[in-house]
């Protein structure tokens, strides 16, 4: 019994080692079928000979599966043609030579005649070379399931008329990956002309990838996307390019969404670091995109000169439907944000040393915990809501005229405050922290449907704190804590002005320590304020003619003038 045992023992080992070893024998047949070597086909690599028909031809014999393999060398090659199924692996450098006047991008040729590698219709195929080239690295058309991985191309630096490193066109599925694109056109040197040359030029594509490539040194953009839904430029860096780091530009076909630009550093580009112009004279598009976690610096520059464009974060014209989440900003030309005609735009967490810019129109801007130098709205802007919320600002710009249906501004920290409310629309700022030190204030209500100040605390060191026009209707002021020089608040007549429950305190050092001023008061109404000003000093002034109704008012310091006023009511 014990021998039957160990001779079934004996045979389990014997299968399991014979088991192991085909497995290795398979593994190995397999490493080694459908690899071939250019070498085999006569292909020299000395630099010297032309090595593009031995190329060519050894791609020509391959069948779909295998890979043609470039070993060490420099191989002089013109242009090859790529063939489905069929991939590329090169260890060695391929140097582009072409005959004749070299050829230049335009408008009306946007692709040259002899591309290093051209790809028409082709289909599951994958590059990895190191090239040269004169013209494009890679022009794919019509084809699909295209991964370009673990490649270095280096254009020609000295061409004022670049074409693209690699140019997709009615292109899908195609993945480019830990990829160097450098020198693909001439350095800009002027900062009012660019030239042609850009790293990666996706046109009429869709379902593409740019992730973990360093682009950088090119004579236009870095990526540049036209008329191709689906895109993803993220963890890549877009370093030192003549235009923009990345660029989406429409068609006439209104397909354009569903874009991602994450994790990416751009830095040193003479334009924006992300740009999206929407120049149709339709309706703003909803591209649903997001623009998450780019760092952001010193864009917008020519050899140390300011260029016309330069946004720090992203630059959205005529679009919707944008998201803007945790990018950080620095040192850029242009506004963080440039906003211009645009449907609905969220940004939430990011943080610069410059502005947001919002031009003619908008439907919803929200903005909620950023820190951003200035919010600016230039003049005319229309827009349904503009929601602050939690942000570190310097300032708020709001010139005269403009229409917002709704601007609310809650939980924000505004450090030099010269709030210009001359505007049609509904104003509500709650639990804010405002400091001043402009010589006109912190805050000028001139005109507002309303407008509801609540539970903010107002510091203003060179003037009154609030001044309320008497234009101004429907205003009320409720549970702030105020303190300024001269009048904490000065009220030049606004009609049914509601001041309720403040604690108003008027600090030494102006020319009067007045809490409350109103100038022919209309129809005022004070409630449970309490004034603090100097021991004979005029706190709470009524002046001139007009009706106020007043009660409970606490006067710690100072005391009441009424002047000719009608008090409809006084409870002490």
């Amino acid at each position: 019994m014990i021998e039957m045992n160990m001779f079934k023992r004996v045979i389990v080992l014997f299968f399991a080692v014979f088991l192991q070893c085909a497995i290795v024998f398979a593994q190995a047949e397999s490493s080694n079928k459908g690899l071939l070597n250019v070498k085999n086909n006569k292909a020299i690599g000395d630099g010297i000979a032309d090595d593009t028909k031995a190329i060519q031809e050894t791609i020509n014999k391959a069948a779909e599966g295998d890979t043609v393999f470039i070993p060490e060398g420099t191989y002089l090659v013109r242009a090859i043609g790529l063939k489905s199924g069929v991939h590329i692996k090169s260890e060695g450098l391929l140097t582009q030579q072409i005959d004749g006047e070299k050829e230049g991008f335009s408008i009306s040729r946007q692709n040259s005649s002899a591309p290093l590698f051209r790809g028409k219709d082709i289909s599951n195929v994958s590059l990895s070379f190191r090239a040269q080239t004169l013209n494009e690295a890679v022009y794919l058309s019509g084809s699909r399931d295209v991964v370009i991985t673990k490649s270095t191309l280096m254009g020609d630096s000295t061409k004022i008329q670049s074409f693209a490193g690699i140019l997709l066109y009615d292109c899908e599925n195609i993945s480019i990956e830990k990829t160097t694109i450098s020198h693909y056109g001439s350095e800009r040197t002027d900062p009012a002309i660019y030239q042609p040359g850009t790293a990666v030029r996706i046109l009429s594509s869709n379902n593409i990838s740019v992730i973990h490539c360093n682009i950088l040194d090119n004579g236009e953009n870095g990526v540049f996307i036209h008329e191709s839904p689906d895109v993803e430029v993220s963890n890549n860096r877009l370093l030192n390019n003549g235009m923009s780091a990345i660029q989406v530009a429409f068609g006439s076909k209104s397909i354009e969404k569903n874009y991602k630009f994450i994790n990416n550093l751009m830095e040193g580009n003479a334009a924006d670091a992300i740009d999206i112009n929407n120049r149709s004279p339709r309706e703003f598009l909803d591209i649903n995109c997001l623009i998450r976690d780019n760092i952001s610096r010193r864009n917008g520059f020519v050899k140390g000169e300011s260029t016309r464009d330069g946004s720090g974060i992203a630059t959205l014209v005529n679009v919707s439907g944008v998201e803007i989440l945790n990018n950080t900003a620095e040192k850029n030309n242009r506004p963080s944000l440039y906003i211009e005609d645009c449907g609905n735009i969220y940004a939430t967490g990011n943080q610069s040393d410059n502005q947001v810019e919002v031009v003619e129109r908008f439907q919803e801007l929200n903005l909620s915990n950023n820190t951003f130098s200035i919010v600016s709205l230039l003049a005319n802007v229309k827009g349904k809501k503009l929601m602050l919320d939690n942000n570190k600002l310097h300032s708020l710009s709001l010139p005269n005229g403009i229409h917002v249906d709704s601007l609310i501004l809650r939980n924000n920290i505004i450090a030099n405050a010269n709030l210009n409310f001359n505007m049609t629309g509904n104003v509500e700022m709650v639990g804010n922290t405002v400091a001043s030190n402009a010589k006109d204030g912190a805050i000028l209500i001139v005109r507002v449907n309303s407008a509801h100040l609540e539970k903010n605390q107002i510091v203003s060191t060179q003037s009154q704190a609030i001044t309320i026009r008497n234009l101004a209707e429907n205003v009320c002021i409720i549970d702030n804590d105020i303190k300024s020089i001269n009048t904490c608040i000065y009220d030049d007549g606004s009609k049914g002005l509601n001041v309720t429950g403040n604690k108003l305190v008027s600090l030494k050092g102006g020319r009067f320590r007045h809490t409350m001023v109103s100038r022919n008061p209309n129809q005022l109404f004070l409630s449970n304020n309490v004034h603090v000003s100097g021991r004979r000093e005029s706190a709470l002034r009524l002046e001139g003619q007009g009706t106020a109704q007043i009660i409970e008012e606490e006067i710690k310091w100072g005391y009441a003038e009424y002047g000719s006023v009608e008090v409809k009511e006084t409870i002490d």
